[in-house]
């Protein structure tokens, strides 16, 4: 399971659509296994592979202002507007979860990824 922790968003104005999402990979025991960052794009290839196998998402998000993760789902991805959907305008931003780390102080510091 991918539980999206954080989204990076385009530095470019005319590029908005195109961000990546930071996610934790978990085992079936809730162990973190990987930390990565995937394209929107690479999101949701990888949940219609899971629907296509499972029948269900293997995606959550914990959103800003919650204690309880949701289900990521496609029509997630379906909006009027691509660049804010219900969960990703909803995820703090990457150096929002910088701070959170730091707050932990986890000593771990996760850069954005050069385009």
């Amino acid at each position: 399971m991918y539980m999206a922790i954080a989204v990076e968003n385009s530095h470019h104005p005319a590029n908005q659509s195109n961000y990546r999402v930071w996610h934790l990979e978990l085992d079936s025991n809730g162990n973190v296994v990987s930390i990565g960052a995937m394209t929107r794009e690479e999101l949701v290839k990888n949940l219609f592979q899971n629907y296509r196998s499972k029948g269900e998402s293997n995606w959550r998000a914990f959103l800003q202002d919650r204690e309880d993760s949701t289900t990521i789902e496609l029509y997630d991805f379906i909006s009027k507007n691509p660049n804010e959907n219900t969960h990703f305008g909803n995820l703090p931003t990457l150096s929002e979860f910088q701070k959170t780390l730091e707050q932990l102080q986890l000593r771990m510091d996760l850069q954005p990824i050069a385009a």
